[in-house]
């Protein structure tokens, strides 16, 4: 068998990519399944409509698995994506990082494509809980108003990585998000009932914790102890809020995102887990999970109770 230099390999390819986003040469060529294709088309979309340009682009990849099948090699690989995007003769960066997994035949790439689960699928079930060992620190902790700069601090430390303070969830976007409420300051009740309002303990945790439907339906509640009013409009929104997204339209909400900063325009900026991102645009016209049906719910948390 002929030695390939993965690493170069993935590169190259991610190269090809980012020369597209800056300079858009029309005799783009770049393997990418038909959905990725998609998702590509529909953000230069988003771009053109808002009046951001894409400045430079890097991607870095990094090969986790290789599996031989046949003549091929199919390979998982972790792709860390920054733009530099310049909207109204202002910057602002993106990042994204993605659990990818193309094929290989030979030292050419046959095949590209996500291989993270689907957002329509997010649920709050557990992958594996932290060792818990005397009294949890958080149990019965209440602390005061909405500190909405400490929730994005926290989402700017941990958006790419996961707390082991808490339990790790398989498709954790809102169980993230509630880690950054928490962090500025919400705080819990309900313990132990798990449809009875927003707690976390050791590695058991309310619905609405962790399950992105039922965070979504807590938020609209009256009275909820998160203190969100829900607005009408993104532009209403600042940083330290929170977008939930129901991406078939069906009302079984599917992902939650934290706003953590505004671009040029005024329009938010997101970070996320699942697919990990940080200053995303936040209409996610470019998910994977995005359909002509999409339903958004802005809400704003107060930072007094």
């Amino acid at each position: 068998m002929i030695e390939i230099d993965w690493e170069a390999s993935f590169q190259a390819h991610v190269g090809k990519l980012c020369e597209w986003w800056v300079n858009r040469p029309a005799d783009f060529d770049i393997v990418l399944n038909a959905d990725e294709r998609l998702r590509l088309q529909r953000r230069s979309l988003r771009l053109k409509s808002t009046n951001c340009e894409i400045e430079k682009a890097i991607g870095r990849t990094r090969v986790a698995r290789i599996e031989e099948k046949r003549e091929d090699q199919v390979v998982d690989y972790r792709l860390h994506m920054q733009w530099l995007i310049k909207q109204s003769g202002r910057f602002y960066l993106e990042e994204r990082i993605e659990d990818r997994q193309a094929v290989l035949r030979g030292s050419s790439i046959v095949a590209d494509g996500l291989r993270t689960p689907s957002l329509k699928k997010e649920e709050g079930t557990p992958a594996s809980a932290p060792s818990a060992s005397g009294k949890d620190p958080k149990a019965g902790h209440f602390r005061g108003s909405y500190n909405r700069l400490n929730a994005v601090r926290y989402a700017e430390v941990w958006w790419n990585r996961r707390n082991p303070a808490f339990p790790k969830i398989e498709n954790d976007c809102t169980n993230f998000i509630s880690q950054c409420l928490f962090a500025g300051g919400i705080q819990m009740n309900g313990q132990p009932i798990r449809n009875r309002g927003w707690w976390q303990q050791y590695s058991n945790w309310s619905f609405s914790w962790a399950v992105a439907n039922n965070l979504r339906w807590y938020l609209s509640r009256s009275g909820n102890l998160i203190g969100a009013v829900e607005t009408d409009k993104p532009d209403k929104l600042v940083p330290g809020d929170v977008i939930c997204y129901d991406f078939e339209g069906d009302g079984r909400w599917n992902h939650n995102t934290l706003v953590t900063a505004l671009a040029p325009s005024g329009q938010p900026l997101v970070s996320a887990h699942t697919y990990d991102a940080r200053h995303r645009d936040w209409a996610y016209t470019d998910s994977p999970a995005w359909t002509d049906r999409i339903q958004y719910k802005f809400f704003h948390i107060r930072d007094g109770k």
